[in-house]
């Protein structure tokens, strides 16, 4: 017998499994929708990554507006994407904003890719620079034994501390520190170049060539009339060469003081003195304290007039002495051939010019008699550095604390 209702129940429970299962479907669905269409939870550190590495590699400087631009765009994606996440659903801006993330990834990636460009090709000039300057100093350093330095000597040391710290802080990466050591080097070696160039110029000026070719001129003349034996000596070229009856007899390599290629002023200048001389005294061994000398007639009435002119133009203090003990020497004990203004020969070569030389023998000593000598030529050299000096580049890395 049946219960009250019973003949209903088995045509309800069908429905009711459809319905439940609709409904399940329906919340999968819905589920799978959301979440395809949801964006993450948390923003993607990726961007955030590459924005710092964009701006420690220089895109700040390199590239301001176009950064600026970038990183302003990454904190309005920020808040949008918060501002998204905040709410039940996904809207249609969802989109927008993910194809904004990949849009920036890129630009992220063309921006890091410029500025290590760039870092790179700012790293290569500031390494070409320092090889220049190191090469300006080599050329200077190699004429202090020839030329009066010796004011600027301690900023030519501090010009090769300098940039051996460039060096140094480019091996390290720290391009702009370099920058500032490489600057700095650069104000340090302006006072050396100017005075190194200021006493090499006389080498190539045309009247002083001719002044030195005029006197050796006469020199062979007299040697040519006479028949006698007559000295030359050439600075820039450093010889010695023997004459007699107006013809080269022999040539012979000699060392001069410490600023040899200069022309005498004064008592420890260190130059050896110019102009047409002869020999006042020939001393032989126990007269001198070199192995031999011939001592010269220095100084001659034109040195004490420049002198003078010199005292009283202010160029020279009052209590210096204009010098004197000029002479043409072989070797101290030992081999020792310094000097200190005076013409110094090997002992072996002084025995053969102290032999044919003579008390009143001329003596001419100029600097150079052509003028594409070594002199002009190495003083091309310094001042085509100072007129075509690699331009640093302008924009000094300087990243700021984030």
């Amino acid at each position: 017998m049946r219960g009250w209702g019973s003949g209903r129940q088995p045509a309800k429970q069908p429905v009711v499994w459809l319905a439940a299962g609709a409904l399940i479907m329906l919340s999968f669905l819905f589920v799978n929708w959301w979440k395809a269409d949801r964006l993450p939870q948390i923003f993607p550190p990726q961007l955030e990554s590459l924005d710092q590495q964009v701006w420690s590699h220089g895109a700040e400087v390199y590239s301001l507006e176009r950064y600026h631009a970038f990183h302003h765009d990454i904190t309005d994606l920020r808040i949008q994407w918060r501002r998204e996440q905040a709410r039940w659903w996904p809207t249609a801006d969802t989109h927008t904003l993910q194809a904004t993330y990949q849009n920036l990834l890129q630009e992220g990636s063309t921006l890091l890719e410029n500025s290590n460009h760039q870092k790179f090709t700012r790293h290569k000039q500031l390494t070409t620079a320092l090889e220049s300057e190191r090469g300006q100093v080599t050329r200077l350093r190699a004429l202090t034994g020839l030329f009066d330095v010796r004011r600027n000597l301690r900023a030519l040391s501090v010009t090769e501390g300098l940039l051996n710290q460039a060096a140094s802080r480019l091996g390290q990466d720290r391009d702009n520190h370099a920058h500032i050591l490489l600057g700095q080097a650069r104000e340090s070696l302006l006072p050396v170049e100017s005075q190194v160039m200021a006493q090499m110029e006389r080498y190539g000026n045309v009247s002083q060539l001719a002044k030195w070719n005029l006197w050796v001129t006469n020199t062979l003349d007299w040697s040519s009339r006479t028949g006698g034996t007559v000295i030359v000596v050439l600075k820039a070229s450093r010889q010695l060469v023997l004459y007699q009856n107006g013809k080269i007899l022999r040539r012979f390599p000699i060392d001069l003081g410490f600023s040899g290629l200069q022309d005498k002023l004064q008592e420890g200048d260190g130059a050896t003195p110019e102009g047409q001389f002869h020999i006042l005294q020939k001393k032989g061994p126990g007269s001198t304290k070199f192995h031999k000398a011939l001592l010269l007639n220095y100084p001659t009435n034109e040195h004490r007039r420049r002198f003078q002119e010199a005292k009283l133009k202010g160029r020279l203090a009052g209590h210096r002495s204009i010098g004197g003990l000029i002479e043409i020497h072989g070797q101290q004990p030992y081999g020792n051939s310094t000097t200190n203004g005076c013409i110094a020969l090997h002992n072996t070569d002084m025995d053969a010019v102290f032999h044919l030389a003579k008390e009143g023998t001329p003596v001419t000593v100029v600097g150079a008699l052509q003028p594409d000598n070594w002199v002009v030529k190495a003083l091309g050299d310094i001042t085509d550095h100072t007129r075509q000096r690699i331009v640093l580049p302008t924009n000094s890395l300087t990243v700021r604390n984030r």
